[in-house]
Order: structure tokens, then C-alpha cells, then sequence
């Protein structure tokens, strides 16, 4: 052998050296498989010192906290690269390298794994762990009225059942950082960016134009200190509370707010939790009644426009609750308990000067304000045969202002040209009772509304109410046939103007539906579902179509009712969402 065939030798020798003691340091990206979890040891011990251990295949998760609630709206993933082992010969004793063999020459593409509170407590202390998190809510649906057109919604309250809404998604992206500072006291950011598309979808308009909007786009900081956490944000959010699935709506709390608040929340152990969430924000609605802008002459030649009129509506909140936790499993995590709520907003508007419409006088726009005050009770199961269950119940009342919601503009005002006088009041419920063969979701609502003008006999002031109930029937994990049933009536204190009578319109629907989900329960997500909805119209509901509304030829002669229908087919989905709390 030549010098120069020793010397190429040698240095391959080398090189497969260094790589062998390369190797060991890429391991850290693996997770052991059932087959080296003998050989390895596991990185950190469980909270009892005892090696943490790999579910068994097949092995039953654990049961979820906080009475079903979507899980998923807390988790993230972190991106790691794993190896596939390579078969090797029998060795006396493999070492760690050994496992980062590559198969066929190449490493595994990467995979997304969930990060879970504890794989923060691997971070050494004083480092930041960064998180990023993808999650979004989505409703996508084609039909037909079987009269060779598209359906539209059936309702003559606020809000009518969601079957058969128009379509609509949300994609959110978060960025979260902790600094742990010790085993029991942690600092974390947040960065929450959700951008939300409305019905526009250019598949079925041929318009390559979207409706878009900014849902939230916010951050929060705060600090964890054993059982007390206390954070703040600032920005724009959707600023939610419980809902009413069935009927898309919530009645306590349900803001989309500018400005900022603050959460402190202290979890007794074994015994329940207690949060309080203080807030203020801030909005202008562009129309005459908060903004104007008029022309005005300009030094030179033409006009300049200037702002007239600029009135910020405020709103303040206050929101307590308090669960108390009947049952706990031996760790302390609570299988059922109760929730109470205490909630309150307080709505003011300056007063201000706005330009008439004759361009040359104006007028005094008065000073606003409102309250409202609601309470919330409510009660879930965690486990056993009815886990995931719950009932809440709502209680509502509003008055002035805050009547006519937070993008209400008052109509039907008093003398003074205020709000003042107008109110409202809520009694409302939301359901579902889960069994492991079947499920039953509930909604329901009562609502009266009364304006400002003090009139006695007036269409705008009225009464609403409605219920609705769906279930399904869980023939296998996946297939569950279901029925969905809903009425609704609205009764308006005065005559219709185009009939001069007291109209009562009330729709009954009737809906059919085959629903394929991942797994049982009611709020498994993502859904596919076929679905037949028959509604019928009242002759109150038909007289209120404008004069020329064709749908009034297609009413019966006899009765003055309507027939319609719904064929088609829909998707739903939420996963990691900010602002879907789900019981």
C-alpha cells in the first residue's frame, strides 16, 4: 500500500469518527420508541419521581378537565426531526448513535408533535421557550331550495338557528413565550392574530375579490406564581363568554372591542377557581350618529374635508366567576362542578356637534349612556357516563344605551333625542346532554325590547323568543344520523305598517341530518354533514316580504303559509381558537 493510499485511508477513519461522535448530539430530536425505551432513560422524571412512561398502544387517553371542553383550543406544536432506525446486526451493547441511524440514507421528514405544560419544565430556568400555534374555525356549505336557486336564512327573531348560515372562516396564529424563573414561578407573552373571510368565495361568485377583517390582533402578558396568575392586553379582540351553539349567539358577554384589560385568577386546589376580568375599550361607528365628514372651502380653489363630528363609544366591563368543583380525581382535577357568573358593562358617549344636512347649520348631538348587568349559572360533568354534559342559564338585563348592543345605533328615542328609557331583558338557556350512545343539544331564548320613545302601541318594541333542540344518534364512532327541530315567534307591541294589524310571525323548522365526525360527542369537530331542512312561514312572516318579493306568489292561497327548503351538504370546524370557549 502507497503512503498516499495510508494517508486516504486515515482520513476516512477520521471522518467516520467525527461523525460517529456528531451523532449522539442529534439524538435530543428523537423520541424513544417502544423498542429502545429500555435502553434509554427518559429525560425528566413525573411530578411523583418516577420515570415518566409512553402510553401502551391502543391505551385509553386520560380524561379530560373542565367537563369536555375542546381541548384543542390550548395545545401547540413544536417541529422536531425523528430518525427511522435502521435494522442492524446484534451488538453487545448498542449505543445511543446507534438510533439516529439513517434509513436508507435519509432522515425522516419532520413531524408535528404536541408541546405539553410540562415539556416547559424541561427549559432551564431564566431561558424563554417560544411556541407558535395555528388554529382556526371554519363553515363551508353548498345548497339548493330545490326550486333551482340558493337558500337564504329563515328567521324572524335576532337569532334563528345556524343551520344553513352563510359561509365563513377564521385563521388564527399565536406566538406564546414563558420564562420560567423556578419550578413555581413563570412569566409569559402572547401574540394573537386572528383574520377572519366572509361568504365572498371566489368558487362560487367568480369574483376574485374577499371580504376580509381582523377578528383579533392583540397581546397579553402576565406572570404565574404557584396557584395566581394576573395577566394584561392591549389591542383589538373578541372579547367572549359562553354561547348558545345551536343558535350562534351569546347572551352575557360578547364584545369586539379596542383597547385593553386585565385577568387575576387563583385556582384552590382541590376546591375550585375564582377569575376576575376588568376591561375598557373603545369604538366609532362610521355613520352620522358618532362620525361625520363634511367639505368645507379650501384656501386656494375646491374643498378640503374635515372631521365634524368624533364621538368615542366607551364601554367598561366587569366580569367575576367562581366554580366550585364537586367531584376530583386523586390528583385534584376536578369531574364536575358548578359555575357562577356576575358580569356588567357600562356604555357612555360625550356629546358633540354635527353639521345639518343643508350645509350651513348645525345641531347638538347629546350625551349617551347605559348599563347592563347579567349573572350566569351553570353545571358540567367531566366523567362518567354523562362526561361532557352541561346546562347554563342566563339571565339579562340592559337599559338606555347599552339596550340597543354595542353597535346599535338608538332608534324610537325620547324627547331629549337620547336613548334614555329604552331596556331590555334576557332569560336564556344552552344544553347538552352526552351519553356514549347518543347526544342532545339545547338552545333557547326569551327576549323583550321596549325603545325610548315611550310609545304604547309601537312595532318597534316587541317580544321574541325561540328554542331549539338537535341530536344524534352515535351508531359508530364516526356515522351519527341526527334531528334537529326549532321554532321561533315574534310578537311586536304595535300594527305592521303594510297591513295595519298585529302580525305574529313564527317559523317552525324540521331538519334531517348524517353527520360524520373523527369521534362521538356533539361538539367533535371537524363535522361533515348532509342535510334536508324544511321550514314553514306563518302568514305574519310571509306579510312581512317587501310588496314584490316573489317568494309571496309561491305562498298557499289558503292559509297564506310558506314552504321552503334546504338540500346540502356543509363542513364545520374549530381547533385552537382564542375565542371559542366551549363548555
Amino acid at each position: 500500500m502507497s503512503s498516499r493510499q495510508v494517508c486516504s485511508h486515515d482520513l476516512r477513519l477520521l471522518a467516520l469518527s467525527c461523525l460517529l461522535s456528531f451523532l449522539p448530539a442529534v439524538a435530543f430530536a428523537q423520541e424513544p420508541t417502544s423498542e429502545d425505551a429500555e435502553e434509554v432513560a427518559p429525560e425528566a422524571p413525573s411530578e411523583e419521581g418516577a420515570p415518566a412512561e409512553e402510553p401502551a398502544e391502543g391505551a385509553e387517553e386520560p380524561a379530560e378537565d373542565e367537563g369536555g371542553e375542546d381541548q384543542g383550543a390550548d395545545e401547540s406544536v413544536r417541529i422536531v426531526t425523528p430518525v427511522v432506525d435502521a435494522p442492524a446486526e446484534p451488538a453487545p451493547a448498542p449505543e445511543v448513535a446507534d438510533k439516529e441511524e439513517k434509513k436508507d440514507g435519509v432522515l425522516a421528514p419532520p413531524r408535528l408533535i404536541p408541546v405539553e405544560d410540562e415539556d416547559l419544565e424541561q427549559v432551564s430556568f431564566n431561558q424563554i421557550a417560544s411556541t407558535f400555534t395555528f388554529g382556526s374555525y371554519g363553515r363551508v356549505g353548498a345548497a339548493s331550495d330545490l326550486r333551482g336557486g340558493q337558500p337564504g336564512r329563515v328567521n324572524v327573531i335576532s337569532h334563528g338557528s345556524r343551520l344553513g348560515e352563510s359561509n365563513y372562516a377564521e385563521l388564527e396564529f399565536g406566538q406564546r413565550f414563558e420564562l420560567p424563573k423556578s419550578a413555581t414561578d413563570r412569566y409569559f407573552t402572547q401574540i394573537v392574530a386572528t383574520l377572519a373571510f366572509g361568504d365572498d368565495l371566489f368558487h362560487f361568485t367568480g369574483d376574485f375579490d374577499q371580504s376580509m377583517a381582523f377578528r383579533n390582533l392583540y397581546a397579553e402578558g402576565g406572570w404565574r406564581l404557584n396557584d395566581l396568575t394576573i395577566s394584561f392586553w392591549a389591542g383589538s379582540r373578541m372579547y367572549r363568554g359562553d354561547d348558545i351553539y345551536l343558535l350562534d349567539f351569546w347572551p352575557l358577554d360578547n364584545l369586539n372591542t379596542v383597547g385593553g384589560g386585565g385577568l387575576a385568577a387563583y385556582d384552590w386546589k382541590g376546591w375550585g377557581r375564582s377569575e376576575f376580568k376588568l376591561h375598557v375599550g373603545s369604538s366609532r361607528l362610521n355613520n352620522p350618529y358618532q362620525f361625520q365628514v363634511v367639505d368645507v372651502p379650501g384656501f386656494d380653489f375646491g374643498t378640503n374635508e374635515i372631521v365634524y363630528l368624533n364621538r368615542l363609544r366607551t364601554i367598561l366591563t366587569g366580569r367575576f366567576q367562581q366554580d366550585i368543583w364537586l367531584d376530583t380525581r386523586p390528583d385534584g382535577s376536578p369531574t364536575a362542578g358548578i359555575k357562577a357568573v356576575l358580569y356588567g358593562e357600562s356604555h357612555t358617549l360625550p356629546e358633540g356637534l354635527r353639521r345639518r344636512p343643508d350645509g350651513l347649520s348645525e345641531e347638538l348631538v347629546p350625551a349617551e349612556s347605559g348599563r347592563k348587568l347579567g349573572a350566569e349559572i351553570g353545571y358540567w360533568m367531566g366523567d362518567g357516563f354523562f362526561k361532557g354534559s352541561f346546562a347554563n342559564l342566563f339571565l339579562v338585563t340592559a337599559r338606555d344605551l347599552a339596550a340597543y348592543g354595542e353597535f346599535g345605533v338608538p332608534t324610537g328615542v325620547n324627547l331629549n333625542e337620547t336613548s334614555e328609557g329604552a331596556r331590555m331583558q334576557m332569560l336564556a338557556l344552552s344544553a347538552d346532554l352526552e351519553t356514549p350512545h347518543a347526544g342532545l343539544l339545547v338552545g333557547s331564548y326569551y327576549k323583550y325590547f321596549q325603545d325610548a320613545d315611550r310609545e304604547s302601541a309601537d312595532f318597534d318594541d316587541y317580544w321574541e323568543a325561540t328554542f331549539a333542540a338537535r341530536t344524534h344518534i352515535y351508531l359508530t364512532d364516526h356515522i351519527h344520523p341526527g334531528i334537529e327541530y326549532s321554532y321561533q315567534v315574534r310578537r311586536p307591541q304595535g300594527p305592521f305598517i303594510g297591513t295595519d294589524e298585529y302580525e305574529v310571525p313564527s317559523v317552525s323548522k324540521l331538519s334531517f341530518i348524517q353527520a360524520i365526525n373523527l369521534k362521538k360527542g356533539m361538539y367533535s369537530r371537524p363535522q361533515l354533514r348532509f342535510i334536508y331542512t324544511w321550514s314553514q312561514l306563518n302568514r305574519s312572516a310571509v306579510a312581512l316580504f317587501p310588496t314584490d318579493d316573489p317568494r309571496r306568489d309561491l305562498a298557499d292561497g289558503t292559509t297564506g303559509a310558506l314552504n321552503t327548503h334546504y338540500l346540502g351538504a356543509q363542513v364545520e370546524w374549530w381547533f385552537n381558537n382564542a375565542s371559542l370557549f366551549r363548555p
